[in-house]
């Protein structure tokens, strides 16, 4: 996750959008104009929280708030054998599978198609709200889609204290 280009800036437009779009007889209809007429507001209040995540730090690591419990933590650390990346990544794991459990993925609107390209994008999200969050650490947003289908599209990351070259990197940058 360390590119100046998104990773997915030349995506198609999602195949629900461009339905809504032939059904609306208007090629000029954007994503934007989907989030006005469907009522979209709701949904990207909501959506603030997975996108822009509180976090917490705890230990010397920086975790998910909605994703910390400090008695799993506590015994992840044991287990562990206080390998903080391990489990950072352990606790920081986010499998999109069980964000959307409540919606349909397969169909007309092929939901579950597009669930990779929304992983790529919240792995830059997460990136870049990280970063500027945390300063003084190195971030490293993980983004995968497990080709045996077990877990689906996921989205991880982990920190570390910055080095000194990736600190004035970013103080120059």
């Amino acid at each position: 996750m360390s590119s100046s280009e998104p990773a997915w800036s030349r995506r198609e437009l999602p195949a629900f959008f461009r339905q809504w779009r032939n059904d609306w007889k208007d090629e000029e209809l954007s994503p934007y104009h989907y989030l006005d007429f469907e009522g979209g507001l709701r949904f990207v209040l909501a959506a603030a929280w997975l996108f822009c995540p509180e976090t917490v730090e705890y230990r010397g690591c920086v975790f998910l708030k909605e994703r910390f419990h400090q008695g799993t933590v506590d015994d992840w650390f044991t287990n562990l054998e206080d390998d903080r990346r391990r489990i950072e990544l352990v606790v920081n794991h986010v499998e999109l599978w069980d964000v959307f459990s409540n919606t349909p993925l397969t169909g007309d609107d092929r939901l579950g198609e597009e669930l990779p390209h929304l992983a790529l994008a919240l792995g830059e999200c997460w990136q870049g709200v990280l970063s500027a969050r945390y300063p003084g650490r190195d971030i490293t947003v993980e983004v995968s889609d497990e080709e045996d289908g077990s877990y689906g599209p996921t989205v991880a990351f982990r920190t570390s204290p910055a080095t000194p070259a990736s600190a004035s990197a970013s103080a120059s940058g």
